[in-house]
């Protein structure tokens, strides 16, 4: 039995509470399942694990305390991508701003977020648990199977040491910027991007990356904001590399 994901609502439960042919919910989603959604016995749902499979489930016990549900069918990697894509973005002084690129970045199909810490930037910390959160909400709001990794606060030197096939960061027009599709035309299967924080990069940093193989990209004429230049190299890399 499989179910459209348009037809069910989507939980996500942790790999270790799936068996073979049972799912085990979690508190908060029980919660949300029993008392937000008031599903009943019988109603069909569907699970991600987070880690790629995506279970296509009947409920089976449903109280305010516990919900269980009998697995009917699975499938791995539901509408993740072939390549992937990190994202190093500079942590941003707004947290609704930070949190809105999380949101975005899940959607886009980013496989792993790095907040970057750099020289301009002027805050170095993050609230984990609420970022973990947004982006769980946004893989089962988006379909996907996969919870992107979020890093801790990495450094911009340990980030730019980093292999990839193919290395972007992005930063305003020099004579050394490359147009976003050129430097991806060659369909890499792993693309690792650099945002700049509020300040851009310095251009020591420009140096730095450049001397390790980066290759600088140009996103137009406007100035974007962190979030913005982040969600439209994203999206334009996505959408080319799933051509």
């Amino acid at each position: 039995m499989k179910f459209k994901s348009t037809e069910t609502h989507r939980f996500f439960v942790p790999p270790d509470m799936i068996a073979l042919d049972r799912v085990v919910f979690p508190t908060e989603e029980t919660r949300h399942a029993s008392k937000v959604l008031r599903l009943t016995k019988g109603d069909r749902v569907i699970v991600i694990d987070g880690v790629g499979g995506t279970y296509y489930c009947e409920l089976e016990i449903i109280t305010s305390k516990s919900a269980i549900a009998t697995i009917h069918s699975r499938e791995m990697n539901v509408a993740e991508p072939m390549h992937q894509i990190r994202m190093s973005v500079g942590l941003l002084k707004q947290s609704a701003r930070w949190e809105t690129f999380l949101e975005k970045a899940v959607e886009l199909g980013a496989s792993q977020i790095t907040p970057l810490v750099s020289s301009r930037m002027q805050k170095q910390s993050f609230n984990r648990r609420r970022a973990e959160a947004i982006l769980i909400s946004a893989v089962k709001q988006s379909g996907r199977s996969r919870i992107p990794t979020l890093d801790e606060p990495t450094l911009f030197e340990d980030v730019i040491s980093l292999e990839a096939d193919c290395k972007i960061i992005c930063h305003e027009q020099s004579s050394e910027s490359e147009r976003l599709l050129d430097v991806l035309a060659g369909k890499p299967s792993t693309v690792s991007m650099l945002i700049g924080p509020e300040g851009g990069f310095s251009q020591e940093e420009i140096t730095e990356a450049r001397a390790k193989g980066w290759k600088e990209v140009w996103l137009g004429e406007r100035r974007l904001r962190t979030e913005t230049a982040a969600v439209a190299a994203l999206a334009i890399a996505n959408q080319y590399l799933e051509l």
